[in-house]
């Protein structure tokens, strides 16, 4: 018995689509479990905080998508500012819905062609790999990772705080 080939190819962009949403699951899953007391926790001195975890995954995903679409570059300071109250867990979820709603809004912009298109996205940082150039896709691939990797550390957290992360 031969298996059926599917004729669908799956695009770019769809595939980025589906990237970011499974993580997306994963993130808010991290986040249900995060009551307004966790916030301030970290596993040690020196290590960010539970706020800190989802600040750096907002603040990275609005960074990135703002140089990518806008060639604007936004520190880290500003980025924070931009945020508000980063010790409200209402104020980090709607900022974390607000940035990936840009992110897809701009993905959903984009062909295959441009997706494809190598831009230079600076050398020094290190999603680039040392490249002079990367695909633009490239980009999103990094904002999915960088948030599974954050995700992976809150759900870390949430184990030492003797919350299961998982439902």
């Amino acid at each position: 018995m031969s298996r059926d080939r599917p004729t669908f190819m799956h695009s770019r962009q769809s595939l980025l689509r589906a990237r970011l949403a499974t993580i997306r699951r994963d993130l808010n899953e991290a986040i249900g479990r995060i009551g307004q007391d966790d916030l301030s926790w970290a596993p040690t001195l020196g290590m960010r905080t539970v706020s800190g975890q989802l600040v750096e995954i907002i603040i990275t995903e609005m960074q990135l998508i703002s140089q990518l679409r806008d060639d604007r570059r936004i520190g880290d300071p500003t980025a924070i500012a931009m945020l508000g109250d980063t010790m409200d867990i209402e104020n980090l979820k709607t900022w974390s819905i607000r940035v990936r709603g840009e992110t897809l809004e701009y993905l959903d912009s984009l062909s295959e062609e441009q997706l494809a298109e190598e831009i230079s996205f600076g050398v020094g940082w290190f999603g680039s790999m040392g490249l002079s150039t990367i695909p633009r896709a490239e980009v999103f691939l990094n904002i999915a990772d960088h948030e599974w990797y954050h995700v992976g550390q809150l759900t870390s957290y949430l184990w030492a705080l003797g919350i299961n992360p998982y439902r």
